[in-house]
């Protein structure tokens, strides 16, 4: 990933719309899927980029974090986080069944990721059975363009595509649907008349960045009610998926 696009994530991920309807998701499936009360989970955030998801993971356990940019993991010092490990995610440091949720935050879709199956196969060697792997990434190869290349994007994912990666690693899928839906044709307008230079442009450039208060607090809103209808129903389309696997126990 371009340098750069640590900095920008570090100033956006606490406020930025796009990131906390990103965080709204995570929670509410994860919380219709663990017990309550349950015990406290050892946790992984693989790929955790600058940190912000690790506060919202620490709710469920001891969270660590891997990342394999040095860069990233400065950030994550930044935000006091200490549980961190720089490593390829294909070749993880830690024990086989040592955790009982991994999550992968917009990481396969990378290029520095040389085979998502092989990374997937690795979450589930380090998954205790029955443990989760909750997965979020790109979505719609129709929409790929500068921003993908900013972000050393490798491929946008379709639901079919990525079920069949994650179950050919041997996880389970619980739940996979779409997201972002309500933000798509703004979107797909955008990636559009960027690829077709009606947009101007000089290199790859990322479309985040700051966003006015009463826009960014509206689509926060329209962010958590599409959050509680995704843990519910699947969505047809939308710029992102999120995938909940699951190591089953009877098989590993």
């Amino acid at each position: 990933m371009d340098p750069e696009q640590y900095h920008l994530h570090f100033r956006l991920e606490e406020t930025h719309w796009w990131f906390r309807g990103r965080r709204a998701l995570a929670r509410r499936l994860l919380a219709k899927h663990l017990r309550p009360g349950g015990p406290r989970l050892r946790i992984l955030d693989l790929g955790c980029g600058t940190g912000a998801n690790l506060a919202i993971l620490a709710g469920w356990g001891d969270v660590h974090g891997c990342d394999l940019a040095e860069e990233a993991l400065r950030f994550c010092r930044r935000r006091g986080s200490r549980s961190l490990a720089e490593a390829d995610a294909a070749k993880l440091p830690y024990r086989s069944s040592s955790f009982g949720l991994v999550t992968l935050f917009d990481v396969l879709y990378h290029k520095a990721v040389r085979s998502d199956v092989a990374v997937l196969e690795e979450v589930r060697r380090v998954l205790r059975p029955g443990g989760l792997c909750l997965i979020t990434d790109s979505a719609l190869p129709a929409l790929h363009g500068p921003h993908d290349a900013a972000f050393g994007a490798r491929e946008r994912y379709t639901r079919s595509v990525l079920r069949a990666r994650v179950e050919k690693s041997g996880l389970r899928v619980v739940r996979l649907t779409y997201f972002f839906l309500t933000t798509l044709p703004a979107v797909f307008l955008v990636r559009r008349f960027r690829n077709i230079g009606r947009i101007p442009k000089s290199g790859p450039s990322s479309d985040l960045g700051p966003v006015a208060p009463w826009l960014n607090t509206l689509l926060v809103r329209a962010m958590r009610w599409e959050a509680a209808l995704a843990v519910r129903l699947r969505l047809p389309l939308g710029s992102s998926l999120v995938c909940l696997a699951r190591k089953d126990e009877a098989r590993f």
